[in-house]
């Protein structure tokens, strides 16, 4: 069936067709479809109604449906009384024979048969399935290519009929051969400089362009763009001297592209500049606006590696149900959060992290600003994304304000950006699709992002703007740090050179990097870089551990920080239990719920308790996704991309789970405070870990030294449903009891199902 709106059909002719799951509207939706199919496509038209029919079955002509039915097959000259009928719901299919003339189609010779029935006919059904029926008891089925047919048993398919499609919703177009005829090895190492707008010049890098024109209107009413031809430097980039002085405008490239056979059939695309620092949406044109590039004066330095607490956060759950009286205007928007964050009272302040990794805020390929969007299919990697500010004008000011709200609250910005793949459109797709994309030795696109379109990460041109983009978003908005969505697709090289770069101009970087994809993982050598991994082997240890079934030893090796063998400090551990991926972590433990962890039982609380507090005292980098302090819960729902009312925090959650959400910030405050040091050791010998033996079945007991510390701390817990005796060591009889907040004014004799505690005594 259909994929975001329609589907593409590739022909061996040198055409394509577009199938629509609507009609039409003149909009870019078939140049969307086919750029996500990974085809260059050109000379879209509209087949007409005969020829629409001749495919799906149909088209609607004013008060009529034309029904068609391709029947060159039969020779109806040796069999001059075979008949062709119109089989549907609407008349039971054909299975009473009485009123079978009623649906009658006529010979209308050329090997077609053609029925025209009033629309009134049907006036009870907006969908419905067809079929075209002989005499003879033969069924016609629909072409195999089509989408708009159901396969209603194996191996017989209907059409399918619905008012949505009156015939204007399969297009033709020409599939231009991605091989462009200049070679491309000359420029894969090519390093352009001073790409984009600066001091009224314009320049694009585009080498293997027949033409380019810059589009330019510097009326702020006026949608009428001026063209000027721009110029090629033996450089590859195109550029252009605007006369005047600029002080505001908007403009896009228009890049013509030769065709590899046929002069005359040169085509042309729009383009978003790449370099463009702010735009309005995916399709641009981009900005020029005066007065945004001042810098943030608000001082901040982000905390050491070791130091840092991360929360995961998405601009719009945080603050759809958010406990504020602001508009709903800014509960969409970079200033709604940052008036929040203004407020002792906002729920980041009072979870006490001090870094947040903000899901992408680069410009990405909503189609209209209210589109709820995760924003993991970027179209500028310069730009923050209109859709998040009251104007498009205002979205790198507004931006930065965001930054400084987040700075004078002490919490570090981490930005998550993706640069494996692109969204729709596909500007660098257009400007020269074997420059910056991946392609197999069949010269199709490489798909190990599952995103249809890799970035190739091994052209300089791509690591240029990559590279260019990442020191913009530290030099003009002060963020903190970046995690590398699928990072394995950069390349340990790529990656290595960021680093390199990125220290040069800001020292303490934090950098991060999912280290998969559907290709592989990052290397080990990765552990030689300042570079902090997701760990995957955490969330699932961690998970197995607390439903009473994981390796005990997996779960030591996480609080000496030695669970990723693969690393030389803890801190190159991103330690986590749930992300905006997958299921969240109560409807993993309440998977057999059937309302999954929207009401968990009392022991799954406490496994997830359990679960997080180990996360939280284990050496690493913690990170926790929002809500996952009030058990936020995703409705047993695995992917929740796109679901906004499933991922909008519901912030009443933190009344129902008060005491765990109070446990949970707890637990952060101790671990960032002078006392919980040994949790967070930058060198692995920093503490020293002794794991004893309470003679006690399945509970894990360590006792934890930090260096630098003049406490010992015990850890104990148990990861069973049964109560267990806790027969502490003698010399622990004394000690401070520090964790769980209800066993406090007390020393524990046992520990309950799922239960743990945390002690500390001066080292004698």
């Amino acid at each position: 069936m259909y994929s975001r709106g329609g589907k593409v059909w590739i022909g061996n002719n040198g055409f394509g067709l577009v199938f629509l799951e609507k009609d039409w509207q003149g909009n870019r939706l078939p140049n969307d479809l086919t750029e996500e199919a990974g085809v260059l496509g050109s000379e879209f038209e509209l087949l007409t109604p005969f020829e629409r029919a001749k495919l799906g079955g149909y088209f609607i002509e004013k008060s009529e449906v034309c029904f068609v039915a391709e029947t060159g097959c039969f020779s109806f000259e040796n069999n001059p009384a075979l008949s062709i009928f119109l089989a549907c719901e609407e008349n039971n299919w054909l299975n009473q024979t009485s009123n079978e003339e009623e649906w009658l189609l006529q010979n209308e010779g050329n090997g077609f048969h053609c029925g025209r029935f009033h629309i009134e006919k049907f006036r009870s059904k907006s969908e419905f399935r067809f079929k075209f029926k002989t005499s003879e008891g033969k069924w016609l089925d629909p072409p195999d290519f089509i989408p708009c047919k159901e396969e209603s048993i194996p191996g017989g398919c209907n059409f399918i009929f619905s008012k949505e499609r009156e015939g204007r919703d399969i297009l033709k177009f020409q599939i231009v051969d991605g091989t462009n005829p200049m070679p491309v090895e000359r420029w894969l190492a090519s390093v352009p400089e001073n790409l984009g707008y600066s001091e009224r010049t314009f320049r694009l890098f585009a080498p293997r362009a027949k033409e380019v024109s810059l589009k330019i209107s510097t009326n702020d009413l006026s949608n009428q763009f001026l063209s000027f031809a721009m110029q090629k430097t033996d450089s590859g980039v195109w550029e252009y001297f605007y006369n005047e002085e600029i002080h505001k405008a908007k403009y896009f490239y228009e890049v013509t592209h030769p065709h590899h056979d046929c002069p005359s059939r040169d085509f042309s695309k729009k383009v978003l500049d790449p370099y463009a620092k702010s735009c309005i949406g995916r399709e641009g044109p981009g900005l020029i606006t005066q007065g945004n590039t001042q810098i943030s004066k608000v001082p901040f330095s982000p905390p050491s590696p070791s130091d840092l607490v991360i929360v995961e956060v998405h601009i719009r759950d945080l603050l759809k149900k958010a406990p504020i009286e602001i508009s709903s205007e800014k509960r969409l928007e970079f200033r709604g959060l940052a008036e929040w964050l203004k407020s002792d009272q906002c729920y980041l302040r009072k979870l006490g992290a001090n870094a947040v990794e903000l899901q992408p805020i680069q410009q990405f390929d909503s189609r209209k600003k209210e589109e709820y969007h995760w924003g993991y299919m970027p179209v500028n990697f310069f730009s923050p994304s209109s859709d998040y500010a009251s104007s498009p004008e205002k979205a790198e000011t507004e931006f930065r304000m965001l930054v400084d709200a987040f700075h004078e609250a002490g919490i570090a910005v981490i930005l998550d950006v993706v640069y494996n793949h692109v969204g729709i459109p596909n500007h660098l797709l257009n400007i020269d699709r074997e420059i910056y994309l991946a392609t197999d030795d069949l010269g199709r696109l490489t798909n190990h992002s599952g995103c249809g379109n890799d970035l190739r990460c091994d052209s300089a041109p791509t690591r240029k703007l990559i590279l260019d983009s990442l020191k913009h978003w530290i030099t003009t908005y002060n963020v903190d740090g970046f995690r590398f969505d699928l990072g394995e697709l950069l390349g340990f090289e790529l990656l290595c050179e960021i680093q390199c770069e990125l220290m040069k101009i800001m020292p303490k970087v934090v950098l991060i990097a999912e280290p998969w994809s559907f290709r592989g993982r990052l290397p080990r050598e990765m552990n030689q870089t300042s570079f902090s991994l997701w760990s995957d082997r955490c969330r699932e240890s961690l998970l197995k551990f607390s439903m009473g079934n994981g390796n005990k030893d997996e779960v030591i090796r996480l609080l000496q920080g030695k669970l990723d063998h693969e690393n030389q400090f803890p801190w190159q551990s991103i330690n986590y239990l749930e992300s905006h991926d997958d299921f969240s972590f109560i409807d993993r433990l309440c998977s057999s719920n059937e309302n999954s962890g929207i009401s968990p039982s009392k022991d799954q609380i406490e496994q997830a308790r359990l679960a997080i507090f180990i996360l939280l005292i284990s050496p690493g980098i913690p990170m926790i996704s929002a809500g996952q302090d009030f058990l936020r819960s995703k409705q047993g729902i695995r992917n929740t991309y796109q679901h906004e009312e499933v991922n909008a925090l519901d912030y009443d959650r933190l009344d129902t789970f008060q005491e765990f959400a109070k446990e949970v910030r707890s637990v952060i405050h101790f671990r960032l405070s002078d006392r919980g040091r040994f949790s967070r050791p930058t060198n692995p010998d920093d503490c020293e870990y002794e794991v004893i033996d309470l003679a006690q079945t399945n509970i894990l007991t360590m006792i934890i030294k930090c260096n630098s510390s003049h406490e010992e701390f015990l850890f104990c817990c148990n990861p069973d449903n049964h109560e267990k005796e806790l027969n502490l060591p003698p010399d622990w009889s004394r000690s401070d009891i520090l964790f769980p907040l209800s066993s406090i004014s007390q020393q524990p004799h046992s520990l309950k199902s799922w239960g743990y505690c945390l002690l500390a005594r001066d080292i004698e």
